[in-house]
């Protein structure tokens, strides 16, 4: 480290230490210095996914139907994403919409919806994204590519959330 005239160096202290650095690096090359893997942290992965996997009771789930900055409406629930999924596939069977097709890996249910929503194409999809509050969902149209009207989508989340 080179120090600009007019200043003084006092020293480094590692941030950073590696408790036991001489007994945890192996090699018999002394050019060639090979560190060892950290511990792997199952338990603990298993633990929290195990405690995230619990039922929810069904009265403390929080249901939200809104509308983004931009106007469209939204549903949010607050809750972890693979209860959102299975809810609002229950829902959507509820409804008078028809579940085509679904992908859980995209969160994504492939619907058919009824002229009476006013949605120009029957086809459309009804997406749930996690994000840092919970799920959002929101309906798409028939190739993901952007949201439906306002007046269609607030219809088709409305009927989805009655039954929520």
């Amino acid at each position: 480290m080179k120090v600009p005239q007019g200043m003084y160096f006092e020293g480094e202290q590692p941030l950073y230490t590696v408790p036991q650095v001489e007994s945890r690096v192996h090699s018999d090359d002394p050019e060639r210095v090979e560190v060892p893997p950290p511990p792997k942290l199952d338990i603990v992965m298993r633990e929290a996914l195990d405690a995230e996997a619990e039922r929810p009771d069904p009265t403390q789930t929080r249901i939200v139907l809104a509308r983004d900055g931009n106007g469209y409406p939204n549903i949010m629930m607050y809750i972890a994403f693979q209860w959102a999924w299975e809810y609002v596939g229950q829902a959507l069977e509820q409804t008078d919409i028809t579940v085509d097709d679904r992908d859980r890996e995209s969160g994504v249910f492939f619907v058919e919806v009824p002229r009476s929503y006013g949605l120009d194409d029957k086809e459309a999809q009804v997406k749930l994204s996690h994000t840092s509050n919970g799920v959002q969902i929101v309906v798409m149209d028939r190739k993901g590519n952007a949201l439906v009207d306002k007046g269609p989508g607030q219809d088709i989340l409305q009927a989805l959330y009655d039954k929520l």
